[in-house]
């Protein structure tokens, strides 16, 4: 029986593990879309254009109007068209200017994303900021420690291993 909470503990770790590691990389996006995923329609997705650019918020979606926070202002803004919102990769997402945020921007029919929005060029940003090298080259540094530190572990945990080994059968000889 304890082996069956050992698979059921080292499965839920992984699963934890897994979780973490995607919304660290993931970053805010990530966990938005999770958050507006879980909520089975109750929230929606905003996509505001600000000064800075494209950035990603989470409304909560009352009839035809949407509440959601920007620079920690409690802001409504009303669907003006039932085409505003779109349903996109599993989720309702909609599309604001943030600095007129009382209403939707309209959408022309059979687009998902507005005129001035690329999404080719919104998808290389995002790869680009989780995958730039570091530009003091720290990067590699860091990540050939964190090889040789896995790899003494390793050897660490090998030696040890092949020690209890030979020491509880006492021979000194033979097939390990």
């Amino acid at each position: 029986m304890n082996e069956v909470f050992i698979v059921l503990f080292s499965i839920f770790l992984s699963f934890v593990i897994g979780c973490v590691a995607m919304l660290f990389l993931g970053g805010r996006t990530t966990l938005n879309y999770l958050l507006v995923k879980v909520s089975r329609g109750k929230k929606v997705l905003l996509m505001a254009h600000t000064p800075f650019g494209w950035r990603n918020f989470v409304g909560v979606k009352k009839q035809d109007v949407l509440s959601w926070k920007y620079d920690s202002k409690k802001t409504l803004t009303t669907i003006s068209e039932v085409s505003d919102v779109c349903r996109y990769a599993g989720v309702d997402i909609a599309f604001v200017n943030a600095s007129k945020p009382a209403s939707t921007i309209s959408l022309k029919e059979g687009s998902f994303y507005p005129v001035d929005f690329d999404p080719q060029t919104f998808n290389n940003i995002l790869i680009r900021a989780t995958t730039r090298p570091s530009v003091d080259g720290t990067d590699d540094l860091k990540k050939m420690l964190t090889i040789v530190v896995v790899l003494s572990l390793i050897a660490v945990f090998g030696i040890l291993m092949i020690y209890l080994k030979v020491s509880a059968t006492g021979v000194t000889g033979g097939v390990i």
